[in-house]
């Protein structure tokens, strides 16, 4: 059995199934996470040198195995906030609702979307987030509304291609955790959720499959640290 407080703080490289079956039960206080969306995603926007990684174990939306963990690992009266796309969400949504009183999906609203059919489609210019709870969480500060307008990340700044936006994160770890409680990513990318995490008081852990993600996510906190130091 893997012990939390050697965990916190940092990315376990490997697949996610097999820590959290190491985990204790009811050990963090917010799942915040970012599946494949089971589309065999390939970002076709170039860095300054390559493209993106095709996005690992993205053919198929089964992911109860997943939700299960999830549900075992998370305390009483918690919340699991899990970004999906309209492609799956509702496979996403029924595995969700077979273990977790889903409250809410927040509506991620995204100005200028993504590429596409420009000629026979609307631009898709929002992300879905499914909020279930175990027990009843607790809104924290105002009750918002489900529509939240949030910037994507600059293309130019990129490092994962479903990057999410700090704000978007931080308001939803602000919404749903307190300062000091714990928060999981089992799909840690680039870490912009451990970022937000670390940024707003909050202790964190995870997991990302990809070596190359872990070493960018390690950059990225160990420069957040090095910023904290100086003040």
């Amino acid at each position: 059995m893997l012990k939390v407080e050697e965990l916190l703080g940092k990315i376990w490289q490997g697949d996610c199934l097999e820590m959290m079956k190491q985990l204790p039960d009811k050990c963090v206080d917010l799942v915040l996470t970012d599946p494949p969306y089971g589309i065999d995603y390939q970002s076709n926007m170039r860095t300054k040198s390559e493209k993106f990684l095709k996005i690992a174990n993205d053919t198929t939306m089964e992911h109860r195995e997943y939700f299960r963990q999830f549900h075992r690992i998370l305390a009483d009266n918690a919340a699991a906030v899990v970004f999906c796309s309209w492609k799956n969400y509702h496979e996403e949504y029924a595995q969700i609702a077979e273990l977790f009183d889903v409250k809410n999906v927040i509506i991620w609203h995204k100005p200028g979307g993504g590429i596409g059919d420009l000629a026979h489609s609307l631009l898709t210019d929002y992300e879905m987030a499914i909020v279930g709870h175990k027990g009843q969480c607790l809104i924290r500060g105002k009750r918002d509304g489900s529509v939240w307008g949030h910037s994507k990340v600059n293309p130019n700044d990129m490092v994962h291609p479903t990057e999410k936006p700090d704000a978007l994160l931080a308001r939803i770890i602000n919404k749903f955790s307190d300062v000091g409680q714990v928060v999981f990513d089992a799909f840690g990318g680039s870490g912009s959720t451990f970022l937000a995490a670390q940024k707003n008081n909050r202790l964190w852990f995870g997991c990302e499959l990809e070596p190359k993600y872990v070493e960018i996510a390690n950059r990225r906190i160990e420069a957040e640290r090095s910023q904290l130091k100086l003040f």
